[in-house]
C-alpha cells in the first residue's frame, strides 16, 4: 500500500491538537472490542500497512496519532490527526528531521508542553529514549535523556507520565536487553532521577514492556509473555489507591488480547479509549488497534 509521505509537519497545526482536554469520568463499563484504527469512521486506509506498524500513542486531546511504521529499511515516526474523538485519522506524515533519520526512530509519546519523547538507536544499537520540543521553527534537537533512563546495551522505550501524591513528575518506561528474551522489566524515574525498578504485579519473571499510566498514576497497562496468556504476549493492567504503594497483581485483560503478538497498550487521556498494537486477524501486518469503553451507569 502506498502512503502519503511529508518531508515537513505544521507546527502550528500539531500545537493546536496538543491541548489537554477536561477531567474524565472515573468509572467505566468493560472494554469493547479492538477494532483496526483505519476502521473508525472517516479513518485514512494508508495508516496501517502491509509492514510493521505500531507502538503507537495519541495526543493529550486523542487528536493526534503518533506511531512508528517501517518503511525505507528501517523503522520512522509517523503523524496522522483528527478534528474530533468521534472519528477516524486522517492520512499520515512522516515527521521531519530531526525526529527522523537515518537510523531507527519509534514508539513515539506526546505529552503536554509539546513534548515529544520517542526511542531511537541513534547513538546506542540498543535504543535510547529521547526527547524534542516543538516551538515556532519546528522540532528542537532530540537529546538524550541520559544514564539516569538509558542503559548502554539495553533497549529503553514507551515512556508514560503522571504526577504523583507529592507533585512530582514520574516517568514509566520498560528496558530490557537488545535481543534478549523473557528479561523486560518496567521502571520508573522520579522527577528525572536514577531508574528503579517498578515494584508490584507489572514486574515478574517473563518479558513485561511498554507500559502506560493513567493520569493519576493509579492504574497501569502494559504487554507481558507470563503464562496464561493468548498468545506470545499479551494486554494486562494492575491498580493501586494511592501512587505511594505498589501496584496490586497483573490482571489479564483476555478481551483486548489475541493468539497473535498484542503490545503497547497506551491509555488516552480521559480513559475512553486505548490504541494498541497487534497482529490480530483483520491485520495487514502487526497494526495499530483501537478500542473504547462507555461511563458507567448507576451505582
Amino acid at each position: 500500500m502506498k502512503r502519503h509521505i511529508s518531508k515537513t509537519a505544521s507546527a502550528v497545526g500539531f500545537l493546536a491538537v496538543l491541548s489537554a482536554t477536561a477531567v474524565g469520568a472515573k468509572n467505566w463499563d468493560g472494554w469493547n472490542i479492538p477494532v483496526n484504527v483505519e476502521s473508525l469512521p472517516g479513518s485514512s486506509t494508508a495508516i496501517n500497512t502491509p509492514s510493521i506498524d505500531g507502538c503507537a500513542s495519541t495526543s493529550p486531546d486523542g487528536l493526534t496519532l503518533l506511531y512508528n511504521s517501517f518503511s525505507n529499511g528501517n523503522f520512522d515516526i509517523f503523524m496522522a490527526t483528527r478534528s474530533s474523538t468521534s472519528e477516524g485519522f486522517g492520512a499520515p506524515v512522516r515527521l521531519p528531521a530531526p525526529i527522523n533519520t537515518s537510523a531507527n526512530d519509534s514508539c513515539p509519546t506526546l505529552t503536554p508542553g509539546h513534548r515529544l519523547y520517542f526511542s531511537s538507536n541513534r547513538d546506542d544499537p540498543s535504543y535510547d529514549i529521547y526527547v524534542s520540543k516543538l516551538g515556532p521553527n519546528g522540532w528542537s534537537q532530540p537529546q538524550n535523556l541520559g544514564p539516569n533512563v538509558n542503559t548502554p546495551g539495553w533497549l529503553d522505550e514507551s515512556p508514560s507520565f503522571y504526577e504523583d501524591d507529592e507533585g512530582r513528575e514520574v516517568m514509566i518506561f520498560s528496558s530490557r536487553q537488545n535481543g534478549g528474551a523473557g528479561d523486560g522489566n518496567i521502571y520508573q524515574s522520579i522527577n528525572g532521577g536514577p531508574k528503579t525498578l517498578l515494584a508490584g504485579g507489572p514486574n515478574s519473571s517473563a518479558s513485561d514492556n511498554r507500559p502506560s499510566v493513567t493520569r493519576n498514576g493509579l492504574t497501569i497497562f502494559f504487554d507481558s509473555t507470563r503464562t496464561g496468556g493468548l498468545g506470545a504476549n499479551d494486554i494486562y493492567y494492575a491498580t493501586r489507591s494511592n501512587t505511594s504503594e505498589p501496584f496490586g497483581p497483573a490482571i489479564h485483560l483476555s478481551e483486548l488480547s489475541s493468539v497473535s503478538t498484542n503490545s503497547r497498550p497506551v491509555i488516552s487521556k480521559d480513559g475512553s479509549f486505548m490504541i494498541l498494537s497487534s497482529g490480530r486477524p483483520g491485520s495487514e501486518g502487526p497494526d495499530i488497534w483501537y478500542a473504547s469503553r462507555d461511563k458507567a451507569t448507576g451505582n
